[in-house]
């Protein structure tokens, strides 16, 4: 500080908040991979090493145990934010009260903060996919998930509100009579008449309805890895 004050805690409650920053976004890649971990959607799933248990009563269970751990620890580190900024509300001069507070809530934040982190590297390192399951899910609805592809196709002819109000008569109808999607499509003459059978498969497939998205997680991972990079040469 080019002008001392120890009744200045602007720059210490800063980091604190940058540590509630990064810990919630620890958090949300977290709870992310916990809730696709789950047996009903089954995509990713946290390392499980040989002999991990998930429950002392349910022998099958494989929890999302260090995602669990890094939910819980990001909690005590977003706690520790408004502690560092209640510790900012010094008394005149300020006195030792307001350093203890700052101090503790610190201590507590880079320690739980840092156990975290710890954890999300080794969850990332040793991430498990199944595209398989990611297909199988993206399959439930009976191709109802792409109804936006064929709602958008079908309003270049016809116009978007209208196209809406067809493509979401048949959705619904699939949804209630347990029938299949493209099938109700085929059938509908006011979609036929611009839409044949086999552009109606090929709008419902979801893999060619990805636009930009494998290109875009190429570049921001290349950005990540050289920000990385630089982080570690500056050490």
């Amino acid at each position: 500080m080019r002008v001392p004050s120890r009744t200045l805690g602007d720059h210490l409650a800063e980091n604190i908040c940058l540590f509630g920053l990064i810990a919630a976004t620890a958090s949300k890649i977290a709870r992310e991979i916990y809730t696709l971990m789950k047996t009903e959607f089954g995509e990713v799933e946290e390392p499980v090493p040989p002999g991990t248990v998930g429950s002392s009563t349910m022998p099958q269970k494989r929890n999302p145990k260090l995602c669990q751990d890094i939910i819980a620890a990001a909690s005590e580190v977003r706690a520790a934010v408004p502690l560092a900024l209640e510790a900012m509300q010094t008394e005149h001069e300020a006195d030792r009260t307001t350093s203890l507070i700052m101090e503790a809530a610190e201590a507590r934040a880079a320690i739980a903060l840092g156990d975290a982190l710890s954890r999300l590297v080794e969850i990332l390192q040793g991430l498990r996919l199944d595209p398989a399951r990611m297909r199988q899910n993206l399959d439930l609805g009976g191709g109802r998930i792409m109804a936006e592809a064929v709602m958008l196709k079908l309003g270049q002819q016809i116009g978007r509100q209208h196209a809406h109000d067809i493509v979401y008569d048949a959705a619904q109808a699939a949804f209630v009579e347990g029938r299949p999607f493209a099938e109700l499509l085929a059938a509908d003459p006011r979609v036929t008449a611009h839409l044949d059978a086999a552009e109606i498969s090929a709008l419902l497939d979801p893999t060619a309805y990805t636009g930009l998205c494998a290109e875009m997680a190429r570049d921001a991972a290349v950005r990540a890895r050289a920000a990385a990079a630089e982080i570690r040469g500056q050490r």
